[in-house]
């Protein structure tokens, strides 16, 4: 019998690429290019494995109705769009690809804080306008500087080896910290508050989890310096939204350069219409997300840090490798129920 195999989220090069690593008899592929909250669950429900991406929320009800389901494979580091205790309950296997950040996102990073330090989107704009007054577009060398890292993982140790490189101090704050590579590196862990009060850029590496959810808020935004940027490549929620934007309005700090919103959607499109297709609460993060996207001191990106050919790659092929891991019973790259 085949085993059948669901993607979601696809683009039309995970499609070929997919379609490669499973071909034959063997298989039996559904490949959607929509999350799977907007598939009927008809045209999968025979899904032996299922495989998305960020975009797709495999809860609990999801789950209970996939009776043959006994694999996902997430596309991605961060895995808190899966109901793992669910997929604990079911003995559904859940893997992911925890190494495809590592160079891409961090260089995205240092991409963020550049611009952020040199005024770019000001730059950009006064070119724009024909309008050039160097005044108001004179920025900070990140030379010097201290920066904050939370979260030590691969991404964050990446980020602080390259501001090492570019003559900053770092510093770091990890629930377990990694005290090899603090030796190797050279940065220092700091208790979290210490750490908001010093640091000139403090950039966000931490997985979302119920102790990170809502982690950077009014309070912890107010123990940062005035002259400070908030940069968030890794997850919306880590992020209380609302108190961000009053904290940029009433200049508590002095900007943000943010990849991950709340909610992880996109400003895209007439904003007024798609609210009135949202329930309230995502209409809500909608609205901030809209709101910050107009602020002078602030950069959006859609999500886009993790978007380069190589790490789109890795991507492929380490689901491909998952799920023949999984086939042959050699699995890789577990997750752990939260």
């Amino acid at each position: 019998m085949a085993t059948t195999i669901a993607f979601f989220d696809t683009t039309t090069s995970e499609r070929i690429s997919f379609e490669r690593y499973f071909t034959g008899p063997k298989y039996k592929l559904h490949i959607f290019d929509k999350p799977i909250a907007e598939v009927p669950l008809y045209e999968y429900k025979d899904a032996d494995i299922v495989s998305v991406f960020t975009a797709s929320n495999v809860d609990a009800p999801t789950i209970a109705s996939l009776p043959r389901l006994k694999f996902i494979a997430v596309r991605a580091t961060g895995t808190n769009n899966i109901d793992t205790k669910a997929c604990q309950k079911h003995r559904v296997a859940v893997s992911n690809v925890p190494a495809y950040g590592q160079v891409t996102v961090a260089e995205y990073t240092i991409m963020l804080m550049l611009m952020m330090a040199r005024k770019m989107p000001a730059v950009l704009n006064a070119v724009d306008e024909g309008q050039i007054i160097y005044r108001k577009l004179t920025g900070h060398t990140l030379h010097g500087k201290t920066i904050g890292i939370i979260g030590t993982g691969k991404i964050g140790i990446s980020v602080a080896i390259i501001c090492k490189a570019l003559g900053m101090h770092v510093v770091a704050h990890d629930t377990m910290p990694n005290l090899p590579l603090q030796k190797k590196v050279g940065f220092s862990y700091l208790h979290l508050d210490d750490l908001l009060q010093g640091a000139d850029i403090v950039s966000l590496h931490a997985p979302l989890t119920a102790s990170t959810n809502y982690l950077i808020n009014k309070k912890t935004l107010g123990l940062m310096s005035q002259h400070a940027i908030l940069i968030n490549t890794a997850r919306g929620e880590l992020v209380n939204t609302l108190d961000l934007i009053e904290a940029l309005k009433n200049k508590v700090i002095a900007g943000a350069a943010l990849d991950v919103v709340e909610g992880e959607r996109g400003i895209d499109g007439d904003t007024e219409s798609e609210l009135l297709l949202l329930n309230k609460r995502s209409a809500f993060a909608l609205a901030e997300a809209d709101i910050l996207s107009k602020m002078k001191n602030v950069i959006i990106s859609p999500h886009n840090a993790f978007n380069s050919f190589e790490a789109l790659h890795i991507i492929r092929k380490t689901t491909a490798q998952n799920i023949h891991g999984f086939l042959n019973d050699k699995l890789q790259n577990l997750v752990k129920s939260a």
